[in-house]
């Protein structure tokens, strides 16, 4: 039952981590096709991992919206201590 429990923890964890992943990359994307045409979406892309740490602080000192940083940093957070969570009851 344990197991059952731990894996059931770990799959939506892992869910929320790939869906606050992919929708909190369009966002951010959104957010630099906004500001720089197609050209800002790609440099986006490219730069992947900084996308991801500096365009939702920009989004809410600049726009001030909550929802990119809500959807990356503690959408990741919550998805990552579910998996934590999940792994620590199956063992």
């Amino acid at each position: 039952m344990r197991k059952l429990i731990g894996t059931a923890f770990e799959v939506i964890g892992w869910a929320g981590w790939v869906v606050c992943g992919f929708g909190g990359l369009g966002l951010c994307l959104r957010i630099l096709y906004d500001l720089g045409g197609v050209w800002g979406a790609a440099a986006g892309l490219l730069l992947g991992p900084l996308t991801f740490a500096v365009t939702p602080w920009y989004a809410l000192l600049s726009l001030g919206t909550w929802t990119p940083l809500l959807l990356c940093y503690a959408g990741g957070l919550v998805s990552t201590s579910l998996i934590g969570v999940g792994a620590a009851v199956k063992y």
